[in-house]
């Protein structure tokens, strides 16, 4: 954490950070109008300052600003739509509904970025793998395995060429074709082997040995929690109940209009800035966030 201290977030379950951070990014995807995403990128900026820090976060913008310029210029040339006529670049007519897309298109981009920055440095590996139920917790060790065999996978190809240009007891090299088949079989010899051995090395450390384990769950879900979570869900449909009458009555082309009631844009403004707050509570005298440590053993 930028502050070094916990948040609001860590005094509360996983569950709710985890809501109401996917709740706000699925959000900010689907809502592509001009308030709506400038929101949204404010709050996601401000939210990655308070958690990652300014430098982590000014890192990312080296190449996140840039992209939203490149998309903000390019699209008037790709979608020469609109009836308000900026300049002429030769054949192609530059205008302002067309710049205005591409602007909000980019700035969508590094929000959603943004949101997704921040929120992997609150929800850490640990929090989310609480939240995942038992079978689901081998999809890491598969997820491992394989980034680890496919590398190695490769390797070894590189060695069953290398060693079979190096043989020249057998007589010419075939084709490429002949190649590939004698590199494949060989690639399919050895995994073969190694797995037999894996396999046996995984049963002896007691996977799938038929006897239900338990497991400790560092967290309980509490009445405090209940209440954030029946909060942020209700937040979070008020939101995209907003978000829908904003977003269709608003149009870009042929000009720009229908920016619908400004009060439908309060519960977006208390979406976005609820990260930031909560990430900024431990600031203020006498709060406490301090991590409930109790929790329970699992079957």
């Amino acid at each position: 954490m930028a502050s070094g201290r916990p948040t609001a977030f860590d005094a509360l379950h996983a569950v709710v950070p985890a809501t109401l951070l996917a709740g706000t990014t699925l959000l900010s995807m689907l809502a592509v109008q001009p308030v709506h995403v400038t929101l949204s990128l404010v709050g996601a900026l401000s939210f990655s300052l308070l958690v990652r820090g300014a430098r982590a976060t000014v890192r990312g913008l080296a190449w996140q600003l840039p992209l939203l310029a490149l998309v903000c210029v390019l699209n008037p040339f790709f979608s020469a739509s609109g009836s308000t006529l900026l300049l002429k670049v030769g054949p192609r007519s530059v205008y302002a509904e067309s710049l205005a897309y591409g602007a909000t298109m980019g700035a969508l981009m590094v929000a959603v970025v943004l949101w997704f920055e921040g929120a992997a440095t609150v929800l850490t590996q640990d929090r989310l793998l609480a939240l995942s139920p038992r079978r689901a917790r081998s999809l890491p060790v598969v997820v491992s395995m394989a980034s680890q065999l496919v590398p190695q996978m490769l390797g070894r190809a590189r060695t069953v060429r290398t060693t079979l240009g190096a043989c020249t007891a057998a007589g010419e090299r075939g084709g490429l074709r002949d190649q590939l088949v004698r590199t494949s079989t060989m690639l399919l010899a050895w995994s073969l082997e190694d797995s037999v051995e894996r396999a046996d090395a995984m049963r002896a450390r007691g996977w799938e040995s038929g006897m239900p384990r338990t497991s400790y769950r560092p967290e309980r879900f509490r009445g405090r929690d209940a209440a954030a979570l029946a909060g942020v869900v209700a937040l979070l449909a008020l939101c995209a109940a907003c978000a829908w009458l904003t977003c269709a009555s608003w149009r870009f082309y042929p000009t720009m209009s229908g920016s619908g009631p400004w009060l439908a844009y309060l519960p977006w403004g208390v979406l976005v800035a609820l990260p930031s707050l909560a990430s900024a509570v431990d600031r203020f005298p006498g709060s406490n966030c301090q991590p409930d440590g109790g929790g329970h053993e699992r079957a």
